[in-house]
């Protein structure tokens, strides 16, 4: 038994059972007119822009969709778009610890504060490791 309050029971009814679909509550319609309307968005998308318009009646919106979904015998696979892995593998953990010494040398010289610090240690990490190392390269030699 499909239950409508759940959003895929909801797609898979209005794809696959235009009976049931027009047996449910004006207020289960509502509650899924926004994820509907992103879903059709992917086929549809000037349809979907159309609308999205603040104020629109959600319930004629889904009953339009509900038209369009009556032309399928099953749920079309454009409606479970799967998403893609980060291509961005997590940053490599440095081997390189900064020294104290360094860090607040560096913050002196750039005049921030820790908070700044961690910005950068959090957004521009291989940079400020390069430069941290640096200072303390010159700090050895001198």
């Amino acid at each position: 038994m499909l239950d409508d309050t759940k959003l895929f029971d909801f797609i898979k009814i209005m794809f696959t059972r235009p009976g049931d679909y027009d047996k449910i509550t004006n207020h289960n319609k509502k509650r899924h007119h926004f994820m509907i309307n992103r879903f059709f968005a992917i086929k549809y998308p000037a349809n979907a822009s159309l609308f999205n318009i603040n104020g629109i009646n959600p319930n004629a919106v889904l009953d339009s969709w509900s038209l369009v979904a009556r032309r399928f015998s099953k749920v079309p696979t454009w409606i479970y778009t799967k998403t893609k892995k980060s291509t961005v593998k997590n940053q490599e953990k440095s081997k390189y610890i900064p020294s104290e010494k360094a860090i607040l040398f560096f913050m002196d010289k750039n005049e921030i504060g820790k908070r700044e610090f961690k910005e950068l240690e959090t957004f521009a990490k291989k940079d400020l490791y390069e430069s941290l190392k640096k200072i303390e390269d010159s700090m050895q030699v001198y």
